[in-house]
């Protein structure tokens, strides 16, 4: 896990010679006591200056003059190649923005389903009717257009809690068009044009025991599972509902991912075949004939409903395919390489931000959530090798990662505590926390969300740096943090802001890492925003809140990019 320190990295310093205290009223800076300049040679050289005649003082001016165009010049020089650096190791880096100083402005937006797909160059893929778009991530300009047909659907779609997975493009887009009996799979180069185009017979890859995905590097993802459902899944008492839930029998699941133009298989996904948990976790029946329970439409004389849990799922995302359905799961690298058995990883909306999805971490590995028996986890290098293993700990995948001290692994335990980890395992330290979540890993530091609060703590030794709670001074009645990028001096976290009645909004707190001091920004929306970045510019997506709660689709209903004014 230990990986020698890259010497061309960059190295952004968010130490402070403040000390702060939590008290009653929040955070409090201590700075520290300053001191005058003692005697030295420039008091002396001052006494030798006054003495100097003029014709001196001109011959040293001159001199002086020429030095110091050298060291201005070279002082503007270094600084620039400085900056540079600074800014390509940002862009580079997940979650990494160029600049959040000062008041963050909208630059574009597109309304639609979110972006399908990530390009090289800070290209964005969009949906536009029929039309598949790209456009420039900086200015929101449109790089090119193929018209492809309705029911549009591209990929490989990176996921809203991946901040590595915003940082991997695509050179192809995959992506399936036409009508349920017609699908055709058509895969696009970076450029627009038309690579490759199949036909997908509805007798080969359509029916309710069939789901197709686009995958990365023009794939195509195919699952195939039997699960023996009920075609119909309301009835008009319980003991017919559990009846049916009782007669159930799933088979196994075949997941293939295959090369999206010629049709050949490059690797199967192995899944786990179902082990009786079906009637204890999986199925739920609800009464619904108080109007208590979900969907709030259904025919009263079956107000009875079986709901499945996860439900049948696919992901096909840059980094990671997959299948879910109950406890029949598995995942594996976009290359093949198995990711684990009954772990599949969904995106339904309730996993969102719940960290039990497999997800790819910065530096080439993969965290991968235990079964349904355990709550811990694994750290897997890219060829799947198992670094770490814990039935209690679960590994954080931060959606921001800035030139992190890779000395120090965090992980969560339960809803108690946050745990820093040596590469092998052994536990540095362990701070109690209630729910902690690692939103972004910056340098020495991580911030952490607790509830409401958002915390920084020192990754060496678990040492809280400050805290602030975004909602003590407005009258919402919560606030929850979704997503953070960072500059590598700031951090800025997307909030999902519930103000009562129903009403969900967003916005953006970008916090200064070394004092704690903090910036609000309002968006101009209704729903759950996420951040992430791309090539160093700030996305925003908007996902709608979902009409019943048991809805587990996700809806992104605009995309932005927001840059300092």
């Amino acid at each position: 896990m230990a990986r020698r320190r890259d010497p061309g990295m960059v190295s952004f310093d968010v130490s402070s010679d403040v000390s702060f205290e939590r008290d009653d009223d929040g955070v409090t800076g201590v700075a520290p006591e300053a001191t005058g300049p003692a005697d030295g040679w420039w008091s002396r050289a001052g006494a030798r200056w006054q003495r100097a005649g003029r014709r001196q003082r001109r011959l040293v001016a001159c001199a002086a003059g020429g030095v110091a165009l050298v060291l201005v010049g070279g002082t503007a020089v270094g600084a620039a190649v400085v900056s540079h650096t600074q800014e390509q190791r940002l862009r580079a880096a997940p979650g990494g923005v160029v600049s959040l100083e000062g008041e963050l402005a909208e630059v574009w937006r597109a309304p639609g389903s979110g972006v399908l797909a990530v390009l090289p160059d800070g290209g964005l893929v969009l949906a536009e009717g029929e039309d598949v778009v790209a456009v420039d991530a900086a200015s929101g300009e449109e790089r090119w257009r193929t018209g492809l047909g309705e029911e549009l659907e591209c990929g490989p779609q990176p996921r809203l809690v991946s901040g590595v997975e915003w940082g991997i493009p695509s050179d192809l887009v995959t992506c399936l068009h036409g009508l349920a009996a017609e699908r055709t799979v058509t895969v696009l180069g970076a450029s627009g044009d038309v690579v490759g185009q199949r036909d997908l017979p509805a007798a080969e890859y359509g029916g309710e025991d069939r789901d197709v995905a686009p995958a990365a590097d023009g794939g195509l993802l195919v699952a195939e599972h039997d699960t023996g459902l009920p075609a119909v899944l309301d009835f008009a008492t319980e003991a017919e509902a559990m009846e049916a839930v009782r007669a159930v029998e799933p088979g196994e699941a075949s997941v293939r991912v295959e090369d999206a133009v010629t049709g050949d298989v490059r690797f199967e996904v192995p899944t786990g075949s179902p082990d009786g948990r079906l009637l204890d976790e999986c199925f739920s029946v609800w009464d619904r004939s108080d109007g208590g329970f979900w969907p709030s439409t259904f025919d009263e004389a079956t107000p009875f409903w079986i709901q499945v849990y996860p439900p049948r799922e696919l992901t096909s995302s840059p980094a990671v395919v997959g299948y879910q359905w109950c406890d029949v799961g598995g995942a594996s690298t976009v290359d093949g390489v198995p990711l684990g058995e009954q772990v599949g990883n969904s995106a339904y909306y309730a996993a969102l931000a719940s960290g039990s999805s497999i997800l790819p971490v910065h530096g080439g590995g993969y965290v991968v959530p235990g079964d349904h028996e355990a709550d811990g986890s694994a750290l897997l290098d890219a060829d799947g090798a198992v670094l770490l293993e814990s039935s209690t700990l679960v590994v954080a995948a931060p959606t921001a990662t800035v030139d992190a001290d890779e000395s120090v692994i965090l992980a969560t335990e339960s809803y108690e505590a946050l745990v820093g980890l040596d590469p092998d395992g052994e536990e540095l330290w362990r701070t109690v926390q209630t729910d902690p979540r690692v939103l972004a890993l910056v340098g020495g530091v991580a911030v952490i969300s607790e509830g409401e609060e958002l915390i920084v703590v020192d990754a060496q030794d678990g040492t809280e740096r400050w805290w602030v709670a975004p909602g003590e001074q407005t009258d919402d009645l919560y606030t929850l943090p979704t997503s953070a990028v960072t500059d590598g001096e700031r951090v800025t976290v997307a909030l999902m802001v519930y103000r009562g009645e129903g009403e969900v909004a967003g916005d953006l707190l970008t916090v200064d890492l070394t004092t704690g001091t903090t910036t609000r920004h309002p968006l101009d929306t209704v729903g759950i925003p996420y951040v992430a970045a791309v090539d160093g510019h700030l996305l925003l997506q908007d996902v709608a809140v979902p009409d019943e709660p048991g809805d587990t689709g996700v809806d992104v209903t605009s995309v932005s990019v927001l840059a300092p004014r």
